[in-house]
C-alpha cells in the first residue's frame, strides 16, 4: 500500500512537470521531416554510392524504411507516455537504457556536426578561421537545446513550410539528362557483400529517438503518419533523381541536398538555386542537432537524475573532437569503419527495448498506467442531489 501511495505521488508530480515537454503531434511531424532529411540527403547518398555503385537507391530505400519501422515503436512509446511512466515507477533499466541513449547520442551530434561544419569550412567560407565557423554554429544548437523541445518545435513549425517549398521547387523544375536504368542491377555486388557491409551506415538511423522524452498532443488529423509517409516518399524520390542524374559519379557530391537544386531550369530567370537549399540546409542542421542536444540531455536527466554533464560534455566533445582532431573526415571515416556495426545495432536495439520496457511496466503495473491519463478523462455531469425547490424531497414530519 505504501509502494502504491509513493508511486501515486511520484505520478501526479510528473503529470504535472511534464508540461514543458508536450508539443502537438503536426509539431512532431513538422519535426521528423526537418530532422529525416537534414542529413540523410547531404552526405548519405554520396558515401552510399562509394560503397554499393548502382544499389545505392536500393540500398537507402531500406534504411528509410528500417528507420519508419523504429519510428513506431519510438511513436507508440511517446503515445502511451512511457517517459512519464517509467520515471514515476522508477524503472532501473530505463535508467541504463537512457544513460546508453546518452552516449549514442552525443556520437551521433559529433558526427553530424563534423559533416556540417566541414561542409561550411570548404565549401562556403575557406578563408575565415575554422574555429570560429564551429563556435558560430554551435552557439544557435546549444540555445535551442537548452530551451527545450518546445522551442525546438516552434521553430521546426517556423522555418517547415519554407525548406518544404524551397525542396519541391528544386525538384519539380528539375531539368537535365536523367537516367533511370543507372539505379540498375538492384545488386551490383554479390548480395552477401552487400549484407555485410550495410550495417556500417548504421549512424544515418534513429535520429528521431529523442522523441521517447516527448509527450504528443494529438489533434484530429493523422499528422504523425502524413509526416512520416511524406519524408519517406520525398528522400527517396531525391536520391532517386540524384542517382539518375549522376550515376557513378554520385559518389563525388559532397552534399545531395544543395547539388540537386543546380539542375533547376528557373536559373535561367532567376540565377543560379543552390543558396536556397543552401539556407534550408543550415537551418535543418541546426534544428537536427539542437533536438539531438535536447535528447542527450533528457537521457542524462533520466538515468543520473541531472542533465549538467551532458549539458557540458555535449558541446565539450563536439569542440575538443573538431579542433584537436586533424581532420574532420577522420571522424567521419571512423563512424562508418567497424565502428558503424555499433551504431547500427544501438539503432536498433534503443527504440525497440523502449517499447519492451513500457510494455513490460504498463503488465505489471496497469493502475498506474491507466492514472497517467486520468487528467484527461471527461466524465458526464449527474445530478445525484434531488432538488428539493422542486418538490422531489419527501415530505417530513
Amino acid at each position: 500500500m505504501k509502494d502504491f501511495s509513493s508511486k501515486t505521488r511520484s505520478i501526479s508530480l510528473y503529470r504535472n512537470d511534464r508540461g514543458t515537454n508536450t508539443i502537438f503531434n503536426s509539431q512532431a511531424a513538422t519535426l521528423f521531416f526537418i530532422v529525416g532529411i537534414a542529413f540523410k540527403l547531404s552526405a548519405a547518398p554520396g558515401m552510399l554510392n562509394e560503397e554499393f555503385g548502382s544499389s545505392t537507391f536500393w540500398v537507402f530505400l531500406t534504411y528509410s524504411l528500417i528507420d519508419v519501422a523504429l519510428a513506431a515503436c519510438v511513436f507508440a512509446f511517446c503515445r502511451r507516455d512511457g517517459d512519464a511512466l517509467l520515471r514515476a515507477t522508477n524503472s532501473g533499466i530505463y535508467k541504463v537504457i537512457c544513460l546508453i541513449s546518452c552516449a549514442w547520442l552525443t556520437l551521433k551530434g559529433l558526427f553530424h556536426f563534423s559533416y556540417a561544419s566541414s561542409y561550411l569550412t570548404h565549401e562556403l567560407f575557406e578563408g575565415l578561421e575554422p574555429s570560429l565557423i564551429y563556435i558560430i554554429f554551435l552557439l544557435p544548437i546549444i540555445y535551442l537545446g537548452l530551451k527545450g523541445i518546445r522551442t525546438i518545435a516552434r521553430t521546426g513549425e517556423v522555418f517547415f513550410g519554407i525548406i518544404l517549398i524551397m525542396l519541391l521547387v528544386n525538384v519539380v523544375f528539375v531539368k537535365t539528362q536523367t537516367d533511370f536504368a543507372r539505379v540498375l542491377p538492384i545488386f551490383s555486388e554479390d548480395p552477401s557483400d552487400l549484407a555485410k557491409a550495410f550495417p556500417r551506415y548504421g549512424v544515418w538511423l534513429g535520429d528521431f529517438v529523442p522523441f521517447v522524452f516527448v509527450r504528443l498532443k494529438n489533434k484530429k488529423l493523422p499528422y504523425i503518419a502524413i509526416g512520416v509517409t511524406g519524408t519517406l516518399v520525398i528522400m527517396n524520390l531525391i536520391v532517386l533523381l540524384g542517382c539518375a542524374i549522376y550515376g557513378d559519379a554520385l559518389k563525388s557530391v559532397t552534399d545531395l541536398y544543395i547539388r540537386i537544386s543546380g539542375f533547376n531550369q528557373l536559373s535561367k530567370d532567376v540565377g543560379r538555386m543552390e543558396w536556397t537549399n543552401l539556407f534550408g540546409m543550415l537551418a535543418s542542421s541546426i534544428i537536427s542537432l539542437s533536438f539531438a542536444y535536447f535528447g542527450t540531455l533528457s537521457a542524462c536527466e533520466r538515468a543520473l537524475n541531472t542533465n549538467l554533464p551532458a549539458k557540458i560534455g555535449f558541446p565539450a566533445v563536439i569542440l575538443i573532437s573538431i579542433l584537436f582532431i586533424p581532420s574532420a573526415q577522420s571522424v567521419t571515416e571512423f563512424m562508418v569503419s567497424k565502428f558503424g556495426y555499433g551504431m547500427f545495432s544501438l539503432a536498433i536495439f534503443l527504440p525497440v527495448t523502449f517499447i519492451m520496457i513500457l510494455t513490460k511496466t504498463t503488465l505489471k503495473y496497469p493502475h498506474f498506467s491507466r492514472l497517467m491519463n486520468d487528467e484527461y478523462i471527461v466524465r458526464p455531469k449527474s445530478d445525484t442531489i434531488p432538488n428539493s425547490l422542486a418538490g422531489k424531497l419527501p415530505a417530513t414530519v
